[in-house]
Order: structure tokens, then C-alpha cells, then sequence
């Protein structure tokens, strides 16, 4: 790929975004008639562009989709289509291919049919809203949406082809027993396969006939399928449904949109390209900055060649330019950091657009907040946290949201509701869903894992041991597994895509209160201004911003009482910690006893006193003095050391880690 097509597929994703952004206006202000029409030409001028684009690089599926897309927005432009809900959530879906085409486009693979969109397009671009009464486009609207979302490319094509050629399309569902499942379902696909072709096979959930395995099988066939035939007398419970050309369910667009979005797998949500966008004012404040950098530098060295024995006067302005280029330095690494940074808005969009498609599919009423999408994030960690946080909205919303008829429901709760909030906590990010459902049921996740055989037959697990337990490799529930997400499924995925960029996720959970998953990221890169300490032999930094004051006091003073430690001081009683014990260092017993090194600290404290101030004092083996750093993450290594937030490149070419002191203490200091 050269750096013109990286360049358009940059651009690209970028027009995409932007038109999902004007879809969701549009929404809001289709009843206003000039709003309306501004945004549709936008929206119109957006597509015609990559239409262009794509055709001029060769990228006939893309191009192919822009085109349909633009002849729909040209009907409503010339008044010939209204814009209703039918007509947004086909735009949408058109949005939706075009982003998935991007992405196929970006790594080669063959493009999947799309003739049942284009259907779709063609009838609402005619200025008629009803669907096509026959052929492809309307036998795939009465797919049951579990068979339609887990159709491979070829599955999809090789249904086509059966349409096309006026095969009989059924649907069959079953149910075996657990212990013989394998081997009446392999001889129910042997009689089928005499009749026909089985094209795909779908597990289904049925929680009021746990020791039962379903499936639903996709059948296409010239003769006609009857649960009265012989060959399928012996299987007790088979039922055949005949996919007829008349709509009765999901439409094609909204299937294809609920593939994308809301379906089990992790969607492409991550960016095409290594392209960052900046603001040209921040490039000309660099280039200055590097300039004054050079300038300081060059005068700084001429100034040494020229004076081979340096006067005072010499030696202070040599001082003073030292100061200087540092600083320059820091600055110029602190822009060249801020320039990889990026806008979380469009990832948070993507999750909520997961949301709604996954809500519409659910038939729930749930409202959607998002708090701190001004915030901007590394954009390799933005690309990497957008598929997980897409899996855990649609999870709060299939699994955290009841629906009204279930048990537990609360009367007075009318709507359901997901927050997507996004925070800084020091150098890391915060991005938490919450959802104001039921919650984690212990009682449900005992039952599972004992049927599992995880646990033992009488075991009830507690709130804590039933959150490990849905991240277990496979686990799920019956009653809250489904065709959109699980308690479960999936999660341990989440966990270690999270984990793989030194992330960790948390969760907490009340029955009958909500769920709230939390995703913790480190930074990629900072400066960090930090105390430098010696301990064990080794160099650790610490955040200046959480040393009070730093000294060697008698060890006398430190008192002890009840196996703890602590310090009098002017502020009152302060717990004393040791380094060497935090860090699992054994003692040097050839440090003198009489004097010793420590730092008061202020951290801040977490939970309901948030906002205060925990001080504590930590004894070193040594304070080596104050350093600014340039701070990386350790990526997946980083939750293998809990109180390690990165590692950095001392000046004398050692590596020092970086301790989270907060994460450190946890559970330490009580007081």
C-alpha cells in the first residue's frame, strides 16, 4: 500500500465518521425542512466524494456502495422520497458497508454480496417505502436474524445462488438431548443432505430446557420439506419453517446493520491507517520550538569551542543555556507526545451506534449518555480499546437492560439507561459502562458454573467470585446468554485486549442496581517530573507531585506498636512504609541502622472521600534527587506488576521503573 492510498483511507474513515455524525442530526432534525435539507446535501457532497476516490483507485466495491447511496440521497433531495425512519436506518446501514468495505479493502479480502442493500436502495430511491414483493432482497428479510448475522461470505453467496435458482428455503429447528446431540445432529445433516444443500447451522439458547442442545439449520432444496416425512419421524421435536418471499420480521437493511454492529463478534472498529490530523497552529508553535531549541544548542557549543578556559562569566551563561536547551527539550517532547493524541468523540460514537442498532434489535427503550468525549487519548491506545468498549455497551444493553415482561423489572422504570464516561485519574484513563439493569445475579452464575462442574454441587458464590466468573473462558448462562452478546462471552476476550496494552478491567455490580465495567488505560508516553530513589540497588522514579518532603531523620523516631509503624509529626501520627518491603526486596543488613531516608507523601484518596489527601512516609535506601523522564507504558507486561505504572531511560542509560504509588499502597495504609 503506498502513501496515497494509506492517505485516502485516512481521509476515508474520517468521512464516514462525519457522516454518521450528520445521520444522527438528521434524526434529530428531519421535521426541520432547511436543517433537513442542509445536512442531506452534506451528507450528499461526503458520499460523492469517496465515490470518486474509490473509483479512482480501483476500489470497485466501495465506489459501487457510494454510488447506490448517492442515488438515494438524490431521490430525497429531489423530493421524490421522504426522509422517515425507513429511509435513515437504510442510509445507515449504506454507512455501515462503506465502513466495512473500507476495511476489507485494507487487507484484501473479497468483498461480500451486498444485493440485497442495494434492493433496498433501489425501491426507497423509486419514492416508495414498501419492500420488494419478491426475489433475493425479500426472502433474506425473513431470516431469522441468528442464522443471517453468523452467514460467512460463502454461506451468503451459496444462498444466493439457491434463491436464484428457485430452491425451497426452510428453516429447521431442533433439540437433543446433551448426552447425544453429536450424533443425532450429524444424522439429521446426512437425510437433509439427500434432499438438499444445509448451508449453515446456529446454535440457539433456551433456558427453560437446560439439558437440551437447539439448533436452527438453513436448508435450501427442490422438493418440499414436511416434518410428516419418514426420514424425519425418529426426531422427536423437529420443527420446519418454510422462508416465504413475504417479509415478516428484520429488514435487510437493519439485518445487515445488526451484522455489523451489534453481532457476537468484535466489529472493525480500530483505524485504518497511522495518519494523525493536527492543527497547522500547533505544527508552526513545534517548528518555533525546535528552532529556539537549535539556536540555544549552537550557541551553547560555540561559546565552549571559542573559550578553552572558561572565566565565571563564561561558566554562567553556559549554565544558563544548559537550563535553557532542557527546558526546549521537554517542550519540544511534550508537543511532539500531544501530537499523537486524539479525539475519544468518534470511538464513543461508534459504541453508542452499537448501542441503538443492539437496542432496536432487542425491542428496548434505552437512553444513551456520554460523559468526556472532549478528552483525547494516544491514538494507539483509541484504536485499541474502541472494539472492546463496542462489546461492552452491547453487552449492557442485551444482558444489563431487562425487558419489561421480565421478573424484577422495576415498575417505575421506564426506560433503561447506558453511560459511557470517560475521566482522568493522574496519568491514567478511565472509561467506565455503566447500566442501570439488573446486575450480576449470583444466584444465576452459582447455578451455571455447577452445571459447568466449575464448582461443587452446593457451592453459592458471593458477589466477587461471580464477577471472576463470567470473564472464565467460555462460560455463560442460559438465561442471559443470546444472539447479541452474554455474561461471559466474550468478556475474557475484552480482558485481554484491554491487558495486551497494559490496560486492566474492572467491575462491580449490585443485584437489581446496575452493572459498571471499568477499562483503565496508562498513558503510551509522558514527562514525568520525578523523584529519583535508590532501593535494593535499583533505580525507581516517583511522581514529584505526590512528595511533600524529602529527609534523613533518626531511626529512633520511627515508633513501633502492633507490628505497624509510624512517624510523629507536626500534622499528627503518619504510617510508615518501606520500600524494599513493597517492592518483595529483602533487607540489606549492611545499611546503617541509625539514619535513614524518607519521603512524606500526600496521595490522593479514592472511594467516598475522594478528593482528600492520604498522607503516609516511605523509607528509601537512598534519595538520588528530582528528574524529568520520559515516562513509556510496559504494554501487556504492566498487569504482571501491580504499582509499576512504566518504565524510562535514565540519564546515565539505566532503565528506571516508575512506581504508582496510589496502586502500590492500596490495602497498605488503612489510615
Amino acid at each position: 500500500m503506498d502513501q496515497s492510498q494509506r492517505q485516502f483511507l485516512a481521509e476515508t474513515e474520517d468521512l464516514i465518521e462525519q457522516i454518521f455524525a450528520d445521520l444522527d442530526e438528521l434524526r434529530v432534525k428531519a421535521n426541520d425542512r432547511r436543517a433537513r435539507r442542509e445536512l442531506v446535501d452534506r451528507i450528499f457532497r461526503r458520499i460523492h466524494r469517496i465515490k470518486g476516490s474509490a473509483a479512482s483507485l480501483g476500489l470497485e466495491g466501495l465506489s459501487e456502495i457510494a454510488h447506490e447511496f448517492e442515488s438515494l440521497l438524490g431521490s430525497v433531495r429531489a423530493g421524490r422520497v421522504v426522509v422517515d425512519n425507513d429511509v435513515l436506518d437504510t442510509c445507515e446501514s449504506a454507512t455501515i458497508a462503506l465502513f466495512e468495505s473500507l476495511h476489507l479493502a485494507s487487507s484484501g479480502v473479497i468483498e461480500p454480496s451486498r444485493r440485497a442493500l442495494f434492493e433496498r436502495i433501489q425501491v426507497l430511491a423509486l419514492g416508495s417505502s414498501a419492500k420488494a414483493g419478491a426475489g433475493i432482497g425479500s426472502v433474506l428479510d425473513n431470516l431469522p436474524f441468528e442464522i443471517w448475522q453468523s452467514l460467512s461470505g460463502d454461506e451468503r453467496h451459496r444462498l444466493e445462488q439457491a434463491i436464484e435458482e428457485r430452491d425451497h428455503v426452510y428453516v429447521v429447528t431442533t433439540s437433543f438431548d446433551i448426552a447425544s446431540f453429536d450424533a443425532e445432529f450429524s444424522r439429521l445433516k446426512e437425510r437433509l443432505a439427500t434432499r438438499g444443500e444445509v448451508i449453515a447451522t446456529s446454535p440457539m439458547v433456551d433456558a427453560e430446557r437446560a439439558d437440551k442442545i437447539n439448533f436452527q439449520i438453513l436448508f435450501a432444496g427442490r422438493s418440499e420439506l414436511e416434518v410428516a416425512d419418514p426420514d424425519f419421524a425418529s426426531f422427536a421435536g423437529m420443527e420446519i419453517r418454510k422462508v416465504t418471499s413475504k417479509p415478516e420480521t428484520l429488514a435487510s437493511s437493519d439485518k445487515e446493520a445488526n451484522v455489523l454492529v451489534a453481532g457476537l463478534r468484535l466489529t472493525p472498529a480500530v483505524s485504518l491507517s497511522n495518519f494523525i490530523r493536527t492543527d497547522l497552529d500547533d505544527l508552526d508553535r513545534l517548528i518555533s520550538s525546535t528552532h529556539d531549541l537549535f539556536r540555544a544548542t549552537a550557541k551553547a557549543l560555540e561559546l565552549a569551542l571559542s573559550q578553552p578556559h572558561f572565566g565565571s562569566g563564561v561558566q554562567e551563561e553556559l549554565e544558563r543555556l544548559d537550563v535553557q536547551i532542557r527546558r526546549s527539550f521537554l517542550s519540544v517532547e511534550d508537543k511532539l507526545i500531544g501530537l499523537r493524541m486524539v479525539s475519544l468523540a468518534p470511538v464513543l460514537q461508534r459504541a453508542v451506534r452499537a448501542g441503538r442498532a443492539a437496542a432496536r434489535l432487542s425491542n428496548k427503550e434505552i437512553d444513551f449518555e456520554v460523559v468526556g468525549s472532549n478528552l483525547k487519548l494516544d491514538k494507539l491506545l483509541s484504536d485499541t480499546v474502541a472494539d472492546p468498549l463496542i462489546h461492552l455497551v452491547r453487552n449492557a444493553v442485551d444482558h444489563g437492560i431487562e425487558t419489561p415482561e421480565q421478573p424484577g423489572k422495576s415498575r417505575k422504570r421506564k426506560r433503561g439507561l447506558v453511560r459511557i464516561e470517560v475521566s482522568r485519574d493522574g496519568r491514567q484513563t478511565c472509561l467506565r459502562v455503566s447500566d442501570n439493569g439488573r446486575g450480576v445475579d449470583p444466584e444465576l452464575v452459582s447455578q451455571a458454573a455447577i452445571k459447568l462442574g466449575v464448582i461443587g454441587r452446593d457451592t453459592l458464590l458471593d458477589m466477587d467470585h461471580s464477577v471472576r466468573m463470567i470473564f472464565r473462558p467460555g462460560f455463560t448462562t442460559l438465561s442471559s446468554a443470546s444472539t447479541i452478546s452474554g455474561r461471559g462471552v466474550g468478556l475474557d476476550i475484552v480482558e485481554t485486549a484491554v491487558e495486551h496494552v497494559g490496560g486492566e478491567l474492572r467491575v462491580s455490580s449490585q443485584s437489581g442496581r446496575g452493572s459498571t465495567f471499568e477499562i483503565r488505560l496508562p498513558a503510551t508516553f509522558g514527562l514525568l517530573r520525578s523523584t529519583m530513589v535508590s532501593s535494593g540497588g535499583h533505580s525507581f522514579c516517583i511522581d514529584s507531585d505526590h512528595v511533600i518532603k524529602i529527609e534523613v531523620i533518626v531511626a529512633s523516631q520511627i515508633e513501633k506498636s502492633e507490628g505497624k509503624e509510624n512517624l510523629r509529626s507536626a500534622s499528627g501520627v503518619v504510617p510508615v512504609v518501606r520500600l524494599r518491603e513493597l517492592l518483595g526486596q529483602a533487607a540489606d543488613e549492611t545499611v546503617p541502622t541509625d539514619l535513614v531516608h524518607i519521603i512524606a507523601c500526600a496521595l490522593p484518596e479514592t472511594g467516598p472521600d475522594n478528593g482528600q489527601r492520604k498522607h503516609v512516609v516511605m523509607v528509601v535506601d537512598k534519595v538520588v534527587g528530582s528528574e524529568e523522564v520520559l515516562v513509556r507504558n510496559l504494554g501487556r507486561h504492566s498487569s504482571r506488576w501491580p504499582g509499576i505504572s512504566g518504565a524510562t531511560e535514565l540519564r546515565d542509560g539505566t532503565v528506571g521503573l516508575v512506581l504508582d504509588l496510589p496502586r502500590l499502597l492500596q490495602g497498605v495504609v488503612t489510615n
